[in-house]
């Protein structure tokens, strides 16, 4: 009986010291994991932080690029912005790495053309290989379908980052980017992608330590290669993101292959054909199919924000449509009982009534006909969000800001033929034409003016670290149109700065999110990327009905944009 006891007893103790030891092994994950946070949080901010010193040194320099006209100070300054655009390259690799580590990367399928994102990536590789008299061969099939759908912006990082060090680490011979159909199931293709070089190749030995971040491999050798050795972390990760793993075959001294095989929706059968072909129709035809002419399209825009109003109504006047604009949902219900439209573009976030019930009571009241396409407007681009939408009783939807291209997409798909015939019924004067725009404005809630607006100096926008490039191209690359766009924003601060507060003080966290995802928007389309990004995380906040974290981001993102209109009243 005493020596089983003392079995027991020794049973028991070794139990205790297996607890023990599995409980510090856990705090001691737990604190690794927690020290890692903590180092993706610190590179996330820091990144962040340098960005806005970079983006001055460079605002500057192209100051002098453009007005200087001494030969040895253009060349100075032609390195000066050749180092700058590869140091902010690198750190766009560090907030990628930062928000894949905290799961903060999000993938937003859309439908895209195979064959022009095939053709970005080799012409903004062409000119590093040519610089290097590297050979540049693609080779690409012509079974692949001609529209995808998938997250194409990822894709084409993964596959920039593989042409990018197949490039960096060859010296001699050429790189090869090969594209093939990997096999079709009717609804979904699979695309088998390619990269092989004749560079330097990896050792054996060094293979494992290729995945690991910010690793450098044969240092020695390629002490003078740029790079963060975050290329094919980023690649590894979001490969594992989208259901595909990147292979790897080298010979050390001779070369590497890296190839992975990723499965995509089809949006589109077609086959591209033969590509070469196909991108010399690109080139030639890209001037003449920018927009469409579709003069007797009935469209009507629905957006609480005026600024969305003012960019959907310069946008679809591209068209030669004038749409109707009413700025909620109870005044486009009122509009669709007198009228039959072609298309409704509803958003989806609005106060009282939501695009959502806005498109129900419309229904209920059997004011829409099959021949009217409803297509959901919003700023929320995730993944599920047109499943979201079509269950919703949406037809389609288009994300905020709104690109030219896809707009024209759906206004392709859904105008019918008579909107491309020119309306027999136009205005015989201008008096007419007056009183028809006098009586348009006694319906609407809001009718944006004609008025050109004083110019701003986009070298000090750019300076002040607004990404003047992204607000052009929501603006359709209209100097006039983003200066409106700029006047407006400026206008609204007291008004929006102040609601929001308000909505803050008495907890009315619904109104709160609306306003702050239509603050979110509006500074994603001036280019206002620190301000959107704070908006986004104060709606997730709003959303999640969190008072806390709201009160605890509201006064930095509200100083953040206090400074950013005072900055833009000052250009």
């Amino acid at each position: 009986e005493r020596i089983n006891s003392k079995k027991i007893e020794e049973l028991n103790i070794a139990r205790q010291r297996q607890e023990y030891e599995s409980k510090i092994l856990l705090q001691k994950k737990e604190s690794a994991d927690e020290a890692n946070k903590a180092k993706s949080r610190f590179l996330a901010q820091m990144s962040h932080e340098i960005r806005t010193p970079i983006n001055t040194v460079l605002g500057m320099n192209e100051m002098i690029l453009r007005e200087s006209k001494d030969d040895d100070i253009l060349d100075y300054a032609a390195s000066i912005k050749a180092a700058g655009k590869m140091l902010l390259a690198l750190i766009n690799s560090i907030l990628d790495f930062s928000k894949i580590e905290d799961g903060k990367m999000e993938l937003v399928p859309v439908e895209y053309e195979v064959a022009p994102m095939i053709n970005e990536l080799v012409t903004g590789i062409a000119e590093r290989a040519v610089a290097k008299d590297l050979r540049l061969d693609v080779e690409v099939d012509g079974t692949i379908p001609r529209k995808l759908i998938g997250d194409d912006v990822r894709i084409s990082q993964v596959i920039t980052n593989l042409l990018t060090n197949a490039v960096k680490y060859t010296e001699s011979g050429g790189v090869k980017f090969v594209v093939k159909d990997g096999g079709s199931d009717g609804e979904s293709a699979k695309l088998a992608v390619t990269v092989s070089d004749t560079g330097i190749g990896i050792r054996k030995e060094d293979m494992d330590r290729l995945f690991e971040s910010f690793e450098r491999l044969d240092t020695v050798r390629n002490r003078n290669i740029e790079g963060t050795g975050l290329g094919i972390s980023i690649v590894t990760k979001l490969l594992d993101m989208m259901g595909s793993k990147l292979e790897i075959e080298s010979e050390y001294g001779k070369g590497s292959t890296f190839s992975f095989v990723i499965e995509q929706k089809i949006a589109d059968p077609t086959p591209i054909g033969d590509y070469d072909k196909l991108v010399s129709e690109m080139v030639r035809k890209r001037d003449n199919e920018d927009t469409i002419s579709v003069p007797n399209a009935v469209i009507l825009v629905v957006d609480d924000n005026e600024m969305n109003l003012k960019v959907a109504r310069n946008l679809l006047k591209l068209f030669d449509i004038t749409p109707d604009l009413v700025s909620s949902g109870e005044k486009a219900i009122e509009m669709v009982s007198q009228k039959t439209y072609d298309i409704i573009l509803l958003d989806h976030m609005m106060p009282k009534m939501d695009g959502i019930e806005t498109l129900n009571e419309m229904k209920n009241k059997s004011l829409i006909t099959k021949e009217t396409t409803v297509i959901a407007l919003t700023a929320n681009a995730v993944v599920g969000s047109r499943e979201f939408y079509l269950k919703s009783g949406f037809d389609d939807y288009i994300s905020k800001p709104i690109e030219m291209g896809v707009l024209k997409e759906k206004l392709t798909e859904y105008l019918p033929r008579s909107a491309y015939e020119v309306s027999s019924v136009k205005p015989s004067s201008k008096e007419e034409g007056s009183q028809k725009a006098e009586q348009s404005r006694e319906v609407f809630e809001y009718y944006p003016t004609e008025e050109k607006t004083d110019g701003y100096d986009m070298e000090k926008l750019t300076l002040a670290g607004i990404n003047t490039e992204a607000g052009l191209h929501y603006c359709v690359d209209d100097l006039d149109m983003y200066f409106e766009i700029l006047s407006d924003f400026v206008e609204d601060h007291d008004k929006k700065a102040g609601s929001l507060n308000e909505f803050l003080d008495q907890e009315n966290l619904h109104d709160y999110q609306v306003l702050i995802h239509a603050l979110k928007n509006n500074a994603r389309t001036i280019g206002a990327d620190e301000l959107a990004d704070l908006s986004l995380e104060l709606e997730k906040a709003a959303e999640a009905n969190d008072i806390s974290a709201v009160r605890l981001k509201h006064e930095a993102a509200m100083e953040v944009y206090r400074n950013l209109v005072r900055t833009i009243a000052e250009c």
